[in-house]
């Protein structure tokens, strides 16, 4: 069980998820001893239900950002938060995410929500502010911290990387720089996060073939934890990107598959006849040498019933389950055993 009010453990991992039904759904079947999902909803008034789908953890905390992407006026935002975490209390351990920039009536509720729950927030900066000198970082974050009237050691802070690109020594680089440029170090746990996946398969995987992307996601985290006297804890977005948007267009069929140190992503021909390139793209998979058998995760018993005829060949959604049931175990799986992702 991972508290609210304690630093996070070392071998805890933190995967930002939006409110899709995939991720929603690989998160329901994903241990939750170690497991600290950050979610996104976009919309205060579906959120309880979107949680409710993914979390029946009431022990185990779970962080929520409500992102405001109706440009809702403040006040009536502000409002919707409130209802929300009113709504959210008995059931589950609920703590918010903010940024630097909220309105002064979100701020506000923010503080309420804090000060009543007793369990503090989680702040989440993009890397790239941090080290951009026309940012008065400190300034902004000694501001929000004013404005919920709480300290940094009661706040989990996000270190979010999730924009980066490069090389992962590039990328670990950029965010040990922005470690040191924080006003405190004393914060209840600094949070590190990459994101490594390629916004569209097609641009790296042509069609018809298997390709082994590299994980410098996990990579650069290691990279900057050697580089640092502070403890971090790991966090990415697991197979999707940090930007909304979705294909025009049902993708061509594709499976992507997390190893310890790459996906592999085994991509189909066309977009034309899915259902047996489905079954295809499984049995390779299923055959290939880093497959770890149906019993490792929700996600590898899927492929391989897909693989077996057991159940239907599934569709973009479905395979997106997979992928990230499949994710979540590897990365819990070698935190637990390795202490590394």
């Amino acid at each position: 069980m991972v508290s609210p009010s304690l630093p996070l453990p070392a071998d805890a991992y933190v995967p930002i998820l939006k409110g899709k039904r995939a991720e929603l759904d690989a998160v329901s079947g994903a241990p939750a001893d170690k497991l600290v999902p950050l979610f996104e909803f976009l919309d205060p008034a579906t959120a309880k239900d979107l949680l409710a789908r993914a979390w029946s953890n009431p022990d185990d905390v779970v962080w929520l950002q409500i992102l405001n992407a109706d440009g809702v006026e403040d006040a009536a935002f502000a409002a919707s938060l409130t209802a929300l975490y009113d709504s959210l209390r008995a059931a589950y351990l609920a703590v918010p995410v903010l940024t630097t920039t909220e309105e002064p009536n979100t701020l506000a509720a923010l503080a309420d929500i804090a000060a009543t729950d007793g369990r503090g927030v989680s702040l989440r900066i993009d890397v790239e502010e941090l080290v951009d000198e026309a940012v008065d970082s400190a300034a902004d974050i000694a501001a929000t911290l004013d404005g919920l009237d709480l300290t940094a050691d009661v706040v989990d802070l996000v270190l979010d990387g999730g924009l980066l690109t490069g090389s992962a020594t590039i990328r670990a680089a950029v965010v040990g720089q922005a470690i040191r440029e924080l006003p405190h170090t004393n914060w209840r746990s600094i949070v590190v996060s990459f994101s490594a996946f390629p916004a569209a398969v097609g641009d790296v995987v042509p069609k018809g073939t298997v390709a082994a992307l590299p994980r410098t996601d996990a990579a650069a985290f290691v990279a900057v934890r050697r580089a640092v006297d502070l403890p971090i804890v790991f966090s990415d977005y697991a197979v999707g990107v940090p930007t909304y948007g979705g294909a025009a267009f049902t993708p061509i069929p594709n499976i992507r598959y997390a190893s310890d140190t790459d996906w592999y992503v085994h991509r189909g021909t066309e977009r034309a006849n899915p259902a047996a390139q489905y079954r295809s793209l499984a049995r390779a998979i299923v055959a290939a040498p880093y497959y770890s058998g149906p019993s490792f995760s929700p996600g590898d018993q899927q492929i391989s019933d897909v693989a077996t005829e057991i159940s239907g060949p599934g569709n973009a959604t479905t395979h997106l389950r997979e992928a990230t049931s499949r994710h979540l175990h590897v990365v819990l799986s070698r935190l637990a055993t390795l202490g590394a992702p």
